[in-house]
């Protein structure tokens, strides 16, 4: 949604203020005015209106010479019979616009002075001026509150497309990362299967079949898992991801040890916990070159943990996308992720409040 600027408002519904200049010729309504007088009035209203529709095109820095244009006019016809004021008004109008609001300020109250000297100084009667002195202020007033109005309409539509452009970018960053989660750990046990079936296809079919059998239930699961990312519901039990973990150590050829209970971790830090174990036994069964790996729970009163240490090669691999959206996952949640270097092999540690 787009609010229009004052300017553009203004631009496209300008004509319809026109009609206040039947004011100017109003007192011929009791006065029959000379040829003079017309041709004055006419002249008048002709140098106006160009100020007036071209106005909302020019840069700020000129409205002052319009609005002292306005004023003039007005001024210079004061000594007539006609609906002087009228100019005045027009010129606060435009003084309005001005910016800093200040300015406005100032420019609208010295129109409505010298509005008020003119008519004084040509000895009119109050009531003949004060209308319009009441008008410039009135009109000058409306005119400030009006921008100010769509000016914070605009700065809060700004704020909300900056939000939505911010949630966007942040649910493509958190698709990205599960789906990274998902697809690393996918491929890589459907890998490690294939290997394995390849192996036993001659040695004992039998077992080959069983993990072929395993290979498509690990593409389906996977398939499965693909479409809750995509749709934000991503993120099961850490007691079923640590027996998955298990499974895909195990015909990696690394011994798994587990130690603390998963299911005492309270279920929404357990979810986050399970995508940071997924990808940390990714990471241990694609670059570690362990041969054993022991994975931790704690759950403690404040919050939960989440201790992932091989014997492999050490932090032999930089923080790639898949390290870093586990490192932001944490972050987001209020918990944090810590990489120590062993000798031999490389400590993870996770914690998230509970």
């Amino acid at each position: 949604m787009q609010i229009q600027t004052p300017q553009e408002r203004w631009r496209g519904n300008g004509w319809p203020w026109l009609a206040y200049l039947i004011f100017v010729p109003f007192p011929w309504l009791w006065a029959k005015p000379d040829a003079t007088t017309v041709l004055v009035a006419a002249v008048a209203i002709g140098v106006f209106l160009p100020l007036y529709l071209f106005s909302p095109r020019m840069p700020e820095r000129a409205l002052p010479f319009v609005a002292l244009a306005m004023l003039a006019i007005g001024i210079a016809v004061a000594p007539l019979p006609l609906g002087w004021t009228t100019f005045p008004i027009y010129a606060a109008v435009i003084a309005a616009r001005l910016r800093p609001r200040r300015h406005a300020g100032i420019g609208i109250a010295g129109i409505a002075l010298a509005t008020a000297a003119t008519g004084f100084a040509g000895h009119q009667p109050i009531l003949w001026f004060a209308p319009g002195v009441l008008f410039v202020v009135m009109t000058g007033v409306a005119t400030m509150s009006s921008v100010a109005f769509y000016e914070r309409t605009q700065a809060l539509l700004a704020s909300q497309e900056e939000v939505r452009r911010l949630a966007g970018t942040a649910e493509r960053e958190r698709i990205t990362r599960d789906l990274h989660d998902v697809v690393g750990r996918t491929l890589t046990l459907v890998a490690l299967k294939a290997d394995l079936a390849g192996r036993l296809i001659e040695r004992d079919p039998i077992l080959a079949r069983a993990e072929l059998d395993a290979i498509a239930a690990a593409a389906r699961s996977g398939l499965a898992e693909v479409r809750a990312a995509l749709s934000g519901q991503l993120g099961g039990s850490l007691a079923t991801e640590a027996a998955a973990s298990l499974v895909a150590l195990e015909t990696a050829g690394i011994e798994p040890v587990v130690t603390g209970d998963p299911a005492a971790v309270p279920t929404d830090a357990g979810a986050i916990l399970a995508m940071t174990l997924r990808e940390a036994v990714t990471n241990v069964i694609r670059h570690a070159g362990a041969r054993r790996c022991a994975i931790g729970f704690e759950a403690g009163p404040g919050d939960a943990r989440l201790v992932v240490e091989d014997d492999g090669v050490g932090l032999s691999f930089r923080e790639g996308n898949g390290l870093r959206g586990m490192r932001q996952r944490l972050v987001a949640a209020g918990g944090r992720l810590e990489l120590l270097a062993l000798q031999p092999g490389t400590r993870l540690e996770a914690s998230v409040p509970a």
